[in-house]
């Protein structure tokens, strides 16, 4: 039976139940370095703990969104912190046309939003939660949803969060500090956390607008 959400928006496509890999090349070989998975989880949930949300985030996915594009389907964003500004985006490299933003308007809705972006197999699937409060079993059927659709599913939580127990495979923190960012492993499946790193901003042959501009600040 086909996923609720192919009924909210015609064009998702169900991918699940293809082989897919464990991980994803984060596009940074210190970074794929320093994960003992040798990339981002896929199948699994990860958590990033930004210090602003919005600033951090994508800068550092880009690479691999790039890579995970190569698949049928949507990238997912479930209610950014702002709206996504296009030609951030496309200096990038990623389709504006291949982003679909979901806004919904309960902390349950949002719950069922992502949950069901991530079982119907979609490429990537980045959400916000906000003042979404996520305990245990919310978590864990996150977790849960990203095992059965097997793409790569990423929370963007508050630093204050980090001291609540996850069930998410990896935990990073970072901080966008002017041409860099700066990370922090806090949680990896099969090894120690604890690592941290400095990355340079991965802008393409073109720099794009500064990070806060990925996301433009809605009113």
């Amino acid at each position: 039976m086909a996923s609720p959400l192919l009924t909210l928006h015609p064009l998702l496509r169900q991918t699940g139940g293809q082989t897919t890999p464990l991980t994803l090349q984060t596009g940074h070989p210190s970074l794929d370095t320093a994960l003992h998975e040798g990339g981002w989880p896929l199948g699994a949930l990860t958590e990033l703990l930004p210090r602003t949300p919005g600033q951090g985030e994508l800068p550092l996915l880009a690479p691999a969104l790039r890579a995970a594009l190569a698949r049928p389907g949507w990238l997912v964003l479930v209610c950014p912190p702002g709206l996504p500004h296009a030609p951030g985006w496309a200096a990038a490299g990623l389709p504006v046309e291949r982003l679909l933003v979901l806004r919904p308007g309960t902390p349950r809705d949002w719950l069922w939003a992502v949950d069901q972006a991530a079982r119907a197999g979609q490429p990537a699937v980045l959400a916000w939660p906000g003042r979404v409060t996520l305990d245990g079993k919310s978590l864990r059927r996150l977790q849960l949803a990203a095992a059965e659709g097997g793409g790569l599913l990423v929370l963007s939580r508050r630093p204050g969060q980090a001291d609540e127990p996850s069930p998410a495979a990896l935990r990073v923190r970072l901080q966008a500090v002017k041409a860099v960012l700066e990370l922090e492993i806090l949680k990896q499946r099969g090894h120690w956390g604890g690592q941290a790193l400095t990355l340079p901003l991965p802008w393409p042959e073109s720099a794009p607008p500064a990070p806060a501009r990925w996301l433009t600040q809605t009113l």
